[in-house]
This record gives structure tokens, sequence and C-alpha cells, in this order.
């Protein structure tokens, strides 16, 4: 059998790693602003009365500034608009897409960018009076996406070029990987997948069993496995002797569970599973068998040298609207549709391939499993090799978590309820990640 490590955005931020799109959203308000006070001190040698870049313009800042000293506490886009009013400074957004995250960023103090333009796309496509218009909304976006890929990046390098094995870091690396490198656990999988490997361990020990009834071997012509099994469960139900073994706390005491190749699949665009990927550093036991190990940056990566361009945009193909879209036959309404990205690169093709090859658990690794990501949520989760989708959930300081909130998104991507109840392990089963 082998293991998904399904890696999302709170594995990133679990690391210290600020590539959330909140963190995104301050941080592009952050640099305007000292752009603004820098301004507003005199630093630049070429005074102008605006600041004008591809997605905002500020006018009016007078070219003698005279209306008190700019203040140190005005550090957020809300606290910015609130100075711009009082002192008659304006400011305009050439990028709408810009202005509407701001907005519900302000408001919410969350925002989910990839949802928002989907949602902006129905609206264009249903109401043929919306002002803001499919081919606005694809360039305010392209823009948007530019940004973020190169805010990302900066994060990026910042985290490893800083990275230290220091004890919160060592614990927090060690923690994680002894789950990447653990043996199944029966108990978490789905009543066939049980049964299919009871029915494998039985066949591997069944001529055993049948010698030593029928007085053709002794038992010290066994090897080690297969007397040690053989002694625990018995000869007269040995198949359901080892089901009941296979699912108990003991049951690595008996059977190799450790995968036999282990696939990262990342759906960030950063590197942090490079940390994991050296087995040796955990707790590992060296009389079993490596797992192999393989990694696919599903939606591509920061590196713009590797041929795995970022692909940022919306894959829920089950959603309600989406055929009617798809049949407009106006290919700018598909322009950032996942599904037709993947085709870009082989990584869907290997992903498929890693599927198809046998059976295979699903941790899940800090990813929210929304809905902008529902189609390829769906293709992993119903798969017919699918045994388990097991999440891993954040433990907040008060004491509570999110394992709920995982699993109401994990049931939009399931369309069989009664195939959700049998493959994803219930929260007695689960941990937090770290």
């Amino acid at each position: 059998m082998n293991r998904i490590i399904l890696i999302g955005n709170g594995f990133d931020l679990g690391h210290g790693m600020s590539t959330s799109y909140n963190h995104f959203i301050n941080d592009y308000w952050e640099m305007i602003i000292g752009i603004v006070r820098n301004t507003i001190n005199g630093n630049y040698s070429n005074r102008d009365s605006k600041i004008e870049n591809d997605e905002i313009k500020i006018s009016n800042i007078p070219s003698h500034w005279n209306v008190g000293p700019w203040k140190d506490e005005c550090n957020t886009f809300q606290e910015l608009t609130d100075f711009f009013k009082r002192n008659s400074i304006k400011l305009i957004f050439k990028n709408k897409f810009l202005e509407i995250l701001t907005s519900k960023k302000s408001m919410q103090n969350w925002v989910d960018i990839e949802k928002e333009y989907y949602h902006l796309l129905k609206e264009s496509y249903k109401n043929k009076n919306c002002s803001y218009k499919i081919d606005v909304l694809n360039n305010d976006f392209e823009k948007i996406k530019q940004l973020l890929e190169d805010y990302l990046k900066e994060i990026e390098n910042n985290f490893f070029n800083n990275y230290s094995s220091n004890e919160n870091n060592l614990k927090l690396k060690s923690n994680i990987g002894s789950k990447i490198y653990s043996e199944f656990k029966l108990k978490d999988f789905t009543e066939s997948s049980i049964n299919k490997k009871a029915e494998i361990e039985f066949q591997k020990i069944q001529n055993d069993i049948k010698g030593l009834k029928d007085g053709m071997i002794e038992e010290a012509e066994l090897n080690e496995e297969s007397r040690r099994l053989i002694s625990r469960i018995g000869k007269e139900k040995p198949q359901k002797e080892i089901r009941k073994l296979l699912v108990s706390d003991y049951a690595y005491n008996f059977f190799n569970l450790m995968p036999e190749e282990i696939l990262f699949l990342n759906f960030n665009y950063t590197f942090t599973e490079k940390l994991y990927l050296d087995h040796n550093e955990f707790d590992y036991f060296d009389s079993k068998k490596a797992p192999k190990k393989q990694i696919i940056h599903i939606h591509g990566t920061t590196d713009k040298h590797d041929g795995n361009n970022v692909i940022f945009g919306f894959g829920d193909e089950i959603d309600n609207d989406y055929k009617s879209i798809e049949n407009l036959n106006d290919n700018i309404y598909l322009e950032n549709i996942k599904s037709i990205k993947y085709l870009e690169t082989d990584n869907y093709k290997r992903l498929l391939e890693f599927l198809n090859s046998g059976d295979y658990q699903i941790f899940i690794f800090g990813h929210s499993c929304g809905i902008s990501d529902r189609t390829l949520l769906n293709t992993l989760f119903e798969h017919k090799h699918c045994c388990s989708v097991k999440p891993f959930y954040h433990k907040k300081a008060d004491g509570t978590d999110n394992y709920s909130d995982i699993v109401r998104n994990i049931t939009r991507n399931f369309n069989s309820k009664s195939v959700l109840r049998d493959k994803v392990v219930n929260k007695e089963y689960c941990e937090p990640l770290s």
C-alpha cells in the first residue's frame, strides 16, 4: 500500500511562513504605506503630487506637506484610508479585483482569492449588464497572480535562508516526520480494504498452516515471521484472527505495515516538503524497506526555471453553474480553470498513474479541502484505490481545533456519503499535525 501526503497552505503556515492570502494583502498595503510615508517625509528626491503603479493611483498629495505629521501608527489599509479622507487625498483603484479583495479583507479579516474570482466570473456570465466584464476581470486577476507569485517567492527565500535547526524547528520536524514515515494503522481503513489486506496476509501463510495441520512440516522449519504470526493466531480460524490482529494497536509486531511509496502531493507553490525527504532523519525502522518517494507540485512552483508554472484559478467543475459556463463556447471564461491548466504539464498524468498503481491512504496536512480544488479532491477521495482519508487537524491555543471544519469541507468533495463515512477517519483516531 501507498501513502499520499496532501499538503495545503496550513502546512506552510505551521512552519512559520506568512503565505496566506491575508498575509499577501496585508503585505501589499504595508508596501504602499511605506511609499506614502517616504513621500510625505520627503525621502524621495523627486517629489510628486501622486503615487501610481499598475494597481492603484494616489493623488492630491500636497507639494508642501502642512497637514500634520505622518503617524507611525498608520499601519493598515483602514488606517491609511482614514488618513486620506481626513486630508482629502484620493485613492483610485486601477485594478478592480484588488479593490474587491481589499474590501472583503477589511470587512471579514479573511479573503479567498480563488473563490472570489470564480464568484465574479459567474456574476459576469449570469448578468449581461455586469459592469465588471470577464476580459477586464481576467486581466486584473493575472496581475494579482503575478504579485502573489513574487510575494511567495520572497517569503520562501527568506524562510530557507534563515531556517535553522533550533529546538522548536527540530521538534516540529520530528513530529511531522514521524507521521509521514509511520506504519499504517488498519483501523483507519475501509472495511473492504481491511478484508483485502487480511486475505493477502493469509495467503502468505496458508501453505504453512496446512503443512502443520497435515504433519508435513514442523514449526521449527518455518521462517521467523510465519512462526511468530501462526503462533499468535492459531490454526483454526486464521483469516478471522488475522483480520482482528491487523486492526489492533500492536499489528506492526506481526506485519510489515510501512508504505511502499510515499507521494508528496503539494498544492502550494513552495518547496517546504524538502525538509522531510530524508527518512533517515526520523524514527524509522532500519529493518524495514525504505519507501520510494515522489513529489508532485500539482499547482506549479515559485521556480521560474522548472517548467512547472503556477496554476492559480478555480477547480470546481462539480459546481452547478460550471457546465453552463463551459457550454458558452467562449474560451475567455475558461482561462483560469485549473483542470484545463493541468494539461500544460505531466503532473496530473503522473498523479493518475500513482492512484492507479495500488491502494493508498491520504494524510491531509494543512489543506482546508475547500471547493476551489473540488474536482481534483473528488478524484483523489472517491478513487477505488483510496482506502482512507485522514485529516491532521490544527489545535488552537484555547484548546479548540478545526477537525470539524476540515471534515465539513471534505464532505463537499464526495458524491457518495456512504463512501465518505467509510473512508474518512473519525476524530478519535486522528491527531494534531504538530
